[in-house]
């Protein structure tokens, strides 16, 4: 209805026009007036209709707690000579080194000791245009990258006291501040480094941190920002806190929700970690388009490119010693720490970082050219199983952890979800063959569908074969499920 109201007034103002100049400046004028209109009635929604919610938590997808010690299979096996015959040779997929390229860094005037270049810099300040006073200048240090906001003086804000009118207060004011040229340069910055939901979630998070040094103004902020953007967000506050909510398009585990007209509102945290809050006071309604649910899913590298470290993994097979020489980003590292537990659909489907594939799948698609699929598959199953130490989430980290591939060369220990996962990533990236995820109650393996038929356990999904391959049952070949397994139920993750 408001859409049609506004296409009728805006005809009439065409017709009316001495030229389209001034018919432009009308729609202009109309837009931002409906803007403000919405704005302002959702200000007002905020002064009236909140209620406590309270809180809710999905705990760890297992049923059981994962076993302590892994099972291991003395000596390798030899492969069945029937299923070599019958196995293809392995049709490796190209390996494309990323040049990785120079990321600039800026470093503070303050921080430069050679004379000569600091009056440099001061003769470019002097020929400098006049600086707009009304605008201030903030910088954030994001994952290595020293990162310049410009955003309106207006903004600021002093949160005198925890209720909705303070909120609703919060969004006036804002809301009739420059606030567009923050939510630019945010989008700008975020297609630079190809930022997901989650990182351009921290992202503003830090920058509304910057501006106010408080954690509620900056939750505020946040909210704020990503309503703009479009995202489906709340804030709820309780007696000393005011707390981030947002839908989101997966499930997360041992992170409050809420409940809310039939969705689910998560309580979003930088550490990704919320215990059970109890009550909070949030309200029914929502900012006319915002509808987007934050996910947690990466298309692509993000482009963390410094900080670079190396480490060398070593395994044996069949009596033959190899080392790999990784490479990661410890700023991927320090990111990944904030993830709190998702579906496995985002570990199984991550494009992981070019560090990584630059060196680690280069290094690998040598030793499998020219072998058998099922030869190929049992060298990669033992540089998994036998490259990293395992132990479980709980007694590493005293929580429930799931690990992208940096992870699992980053840490000294990982668990059967790890390795899987990292064991995803290489078929994926090296070999043309299906591969599936397989969730037990209180384990986690794969299974390949093979060209040709292989020996061993494996099950129909699809209209496909799949042959279970454990990349956590040390020294077990594609075909050897662990033996407690061998007969029980278990979910496949397709990613």
């Amino acid at each position: 209805m408001i859409k049609k109201s506004l296409l009728i007034i805006g005809l009439i103002s065409f017709l009316n026009a001495n030229s389209y100049q001034e018919w432009l400046d009308s729609q202009n004028s109309q837009y931002t007036q409906y803007k403000k209109s919405m704005d302002e009635e959702f200000s007002d929604m905020l002064k009236k209709d909140w209620e406590a919610f309270k809180a809710m938590s999905t705990p760890s997808p297992y049923i059981k707690p994962k076993p302590i010690v892994m099972p291991k299979i003395k000596q390798e096996i030899v492969v069945p000579k029937k299923d070599i015959k019958t196995s293809p040779k392995v049709i490796t997929k190209p390996i494309k080194i990323v040049k990785i390229p120079k990321v600039k860094i800026i470093i503070p005037l303050k921080k430069i000791i050679n004379e000569d270049v600091v009056k440099k810099e001061i003769i470019k300040e002097e020929i400098k245009p006049k600086i707009d006073e009304t605008i201030k200048t903030t910088n954030i240090n994001f994952y290595s990258q020293n990162i310049e906001i410009k955003y309106d003086k207006k903004m600021s804000f002093n949160i005198s006291s925890i209720d909705k009118n303070t909120i609703s207060s919060f969004w006036d004011s804002i809301s009739k501040t420059k606030f567009q040229k923050v939510v630019n340069q945010v989008n700008k910055k975020s297609k630079e480094l190809n930022l997901n939901d989650w990182a351009k979630y921290q992202f503003v998070n830090k920058l509304g941190y910057s501006i106010y040094q408080n954690n509620n103004s900056a939750n505020l902020f946040t909210w704020f920002i990503l309503t703009k953007m479009g995202y489906d967000t709340k804030v709820g506050y309780n007696k000393h806190r005011i707390y981030l909510l947002s839908t989101i398009k997966h499930s997360l585990y041992q992170v409050s929700f809420f409940n809310l007209n039939n969705k689910k509102y998560y309580i979003l945290t930088p550490n990704g970690r919320v215990g059970n809050i109890g009550s909070v006071f949030t309200y029914k309604g929502n900012y006319p388009k915002a509808s987007k649910k934050l996910s947690f899913y990466m298309d692509g590298n993000i482009k963390f490119y410094t900080n670079l470290k190396q480490k060398d993994l070593r395994f044996k097979y069949f009596g033959k010693q190899y080392t790999i020489n990784t490479k990661y980003s410890l700023d991927l590292i320090d990111f990944y720490k904030t993830f709190p537990q998702s579906d496995y659909r985002i570990y199984f489907g991550k494009d992981n970082s070019i560090s990584l594939s630059n060196s680690i799948l280069s290094q690998l698609q040598p030793l499998i050219n020219g072998k058998s699929e099922i030869e190929a598959v049992n060298l990669l199953l033992r540089f998994v199983q036998t490259s990293f130490e395992y132990k479980t989430d709980q007694k590493q980290f005293s929580y429930e952890k799931v690990m992208f591939p940096e992870e699992t060369v980053f840490y000294k220990y990982s668990d059967c979800e790890d390795r899987s996962i990292m064991f995803s990533y290489l078929v994926k990236n090296l070999l043309n063959l299906d591969v599936v995820g397989v969730k037990y109650k209180d384990h986690l393996a794969t299974a390949i569908a093979f060209s040709s038929n292989i020996s061993g356990d494996g099950f129909n999904f699809r209209n496909k074969k799949y042959t279970i391959s454990d990349p956590t049952y040390i020294n077990a070949n594609a075909g050897m499920a662990m033996p407690k397994y061998k007969n029980s139920k278990f979910k496949v993750i397709v990613n």
